[in-house]
């Protein structure tokens, strides 16, 4: 049961099987249109992350169903291909891995979402997550990466600082609905802002086990674990989005 403040939420970041989440989601919109404060609000954003047991050719379908009411499904590589009977043909090289994941994603895009909306958003540990949509595919790299020694250090910092990537996908998702909403760089699309959003969340959140530390700077801006999250959102906006391919729509 959500409150009358949780009802004016402008997105949702819904953990579940697809049945629960068109379940969420009709329950979510049905308490919106009989709240005295939310009702005449537009229709919040739906970033469904399917739990990893549902992710199976078994639910193909309902997932399907599920994307007809959320805007953003969001599994990792593992997921996705485990959704397909593919999760045997990862891992062979990285360039084979993502000409799976866009055979994937396109075809999700062709028969989930409805004409001209919705993104998959596949996230990929330390190589980083791809934004698919309709018109446009683009890889973000992680903020932490593997290093020409096969140890994981960040490429703009010298001191290796990954320690426990617990919950990194979980913050992922949540920077992202932050990046989503956020107007401020009309420069990047709103699920490309949403990508680099939640890779700078997910790199606060692996840097030590349990929470990141909060601080506060003299002048007012919030720290974690001593640095300010627009210094690492410039970081991860110099290094991409880099293009997979681009489309456009059949006219």
């Amino acid at each position: 049961m959500l409150t009358e403040e949780q009802l004016l939420a402008k997105c949702f970041h819904l953990i579940c099987a697809p049945i629960r989440c068109m379940q969420l989601v009709e329950g979510i919109i049905k308490a919106r249109s009989t709240s005295k404060t939310a009702k005449d609000l537009p229709l919040p954003v739906f970033v469904w992350e399917p739990v990893p047991d549902s992710c199976c050719p078994e639910e193909y379908d309902h997932f399907l169903d599920a994307l007809e009411v959320v805007d953003v499904i969001s599994p990792n590589h593992h997921e996705l291909a485990a959704l397909f009977g593919q999760i045997n043909q990862l891992n062979k090289s990285n360039e084979s891995d993502l000409n799976l994941l866009q055979v994937q994603c396109e075809r999700l895009l062709a028969e989930g979402f409805p004409k001209q909306r919705g993104s998959v958003v596949v996230r990929r540990g330390e190589k980083g997550c791809c934004v698919y949509s309709r018109f446009t595919r683009t890889f973000f790299p992680a903020y932490y990466q593997p290093n020409l020694n096969g140890s994981k250090n960040s490429l703009s910092l010298t001191v290796p600082k990954l320690v426990d990537p617990t919950g990194g996908g979980n913050a992922f998702l949540g920077g992202f609905c932050i990046g989503l909403l956020d107007g401020n760089d009309e420069k990047r699309a709103s699920y490309e802002q949403g990508a680099l959003w939640g890779s700078v969340a997910a790199s606060f959140a692996i840097e030590q086990v349990g929470m990141p530390k909060l601080s506060i700077r003299e002048d007012g801006t919030e720290l974690w674990n001593g640095e300010a999250v627009a210094d690492r959102i410039k970081v991860m906006g110099e290094r991409g989005p880099l293009p997979i391919a681009f489309y456009k729509p059949e006219t």
